[in-house]
């Protein structure tokens, strides 16, 4: 399947993700078929297994939508066998250096160009593409580092051009944190650290990605600010997000009608 992420961002297109953290196949479906270009299902923030992982990758695979999976961490032998069950790629927390990035860009890639071991199963087809899913496999699947501590910020231009890392997000909420600014995505400290990332990601020639954060999430003036200052990547929130929000709208709908 053309990975979409890699696909559109070649183009210089704009790339739009959400994040799943509750394991059902049916609302990775969904989210597939409403025309995200990509879904994330999320390993580090929710109690998600290895089977019901592949099972979401399996009910993506009937929508045009790429599969990323995000790590508990950086670590190749957790990478591994979602890579083989098919996922289009890893989004990594707390990658801040560039060893730590070239380690993980490797482990999604086969020798030469990295460390992974053959094993795709469900990615090649169970077999049946065996061939065909080696040799497009290293220039198909994505790398994408979370920036999310001061430490990243420092080490932002050599982390950035490590051969392998095909873009990333910050994430401001852990950024914010540990600047010791949490939730002020408007202080001077967190926009010079954002600033920061640019200028080491344009410098690499890396696409801008970032999670979207602030504002109405409905509103396209939300996503207007990011994408006006050059973000091609976006992640915002999925089931968790769109099921409390709704739930809070009808029960505020409800409670008005009673009063």
């Amino acid at each position: 399947m053309t990975n979409r992420i890699k696909e559109k961002l070649t183009a210089g297109e704009v790339v739009f993700g959400a994040q799943l953290r509750f394991g059902s196949p049916a609302i990775a479906e969904l989210f597939g078929h409403a025309g995200f270009d990509y879904v994330v299902f999320d390993t580090e923030h929710a109690p998600q297994t290895p089977v019901g992982i592949q099972q979401q990758i399996q009910a993506l695979g009937a929508t045009p939508a790429t599969p990323i999976v995000r790590m508990l961490r950086n670590d190749p032998d957790l990478m591994r066998p979602y890579l083989d069950m098919g996922a289009g790629g890893v989004l990594v927390p707390f990658v801040n250096t560039a060893e730590e990035a070239r380690s993980g860009a490797r482990a999604v890639r086969y020798p030469p160009l990295g460390t992974r071991g053959y094993g795709p199963a469900r990615a090649s087809k169970y077999g049946l593409e065996a061939d065909e899913y080696f040799a497009s496999a290293n220039d198909n699947l994505v790398y994408i580092p979370i920036i999310e501590d001061a430490e990243a910020i420092r080490n932002a231009e050599v982390l950035l051009a490590v051969e392998g890392v095909d873009t990333f997000v910050i994430g401001p909420v852990d950024l914010s944190i540990s600047l010791g600014i949490p939730m002020q995505f408007d202080h001077p400290k967190f926009q010079e650290a954002e600033r920061e990332v640019i200028r080491a990601a344009q410098a690499a020639g890396k696409p801008l990605g970032t999670a979207v954060y602030g504002g109405d999430m409905l509103e396209p003036d939300t996503y207007k600010r990011f994408l006006d200052q050059g973000f091609r990547l976006l992640l915002v929130g999925g089931d968790e997000w769109l099921l409390s929000a709704a739930c809070k709208k009808l029960v505020e709908c409800v409670e008005s009608v009673k009063r």
